[in-house]
Order: structure tokens, then sequence, then C-alpha cells
């Protein structure tokens, strides 16, 4: 049992410090940025689970998603379907 709880510690620690990279990296003013960490900090987990839900994209963001999935349909089509 000792190593489930382990890991899952492991696991949040790791989502608590991926959630802070990105408050540092998105690009928030001051203020916003401050109080995400503040959140982050006193409630890890229900304070990571808010920023990621309450999160918005970057500019370009989802026209990079929506090209690279036009662009797997695309060459998925080209392929040819074997008949065997």
């Amino acid at each position: 049992m000792v190593y489930v709880w382990s890991i899952l510690g492991f696991l949040l620690l790791v989502v608590w410090v991926i959630t802070i990279v990105d408050i540092f990296r998105s690009h928030l003013d001051g203020k916003h940025t401050a109080a995400w960490l503040l959140i982050v900090v006193l409630l890890p987990f229900v304070g990571a689970i808010g920023y990621w839900v309450m999160r918005k994209p970057p500019a370009g963001e989802a026209e990079q998603a929506a090209l690279a999935q036009q662009s797997l349909r695309e060459e998925a089509a080209r392929r040819p379907v074997s008949g065997v």
C-alpha cells in the first residue's frame, strides 16, 4: 500500500510542478500570475485542477491543432488501402 501512495504522491508532485511552470510560461499579467501561484501553492491539488480548467489556450494553439489534424487526415487519405 505504501507503493501506491508514493506513486500517487509522485504523480501529484509532477502535476503541481507542471502547473507552476505553465503559470510562468503563460503570458499573464503580474496580478494574475501571482494570484494563480498563490492558489496553486496553498491548495496544490485543487488549485492545479482549477488552473487547468480555467486556463485559456494561447493564441494560435487551437489553429495549430486543427492544422495538424487536417494534415493527418490528408496523409491518411493519400495512403493506399491494401486489400489483403
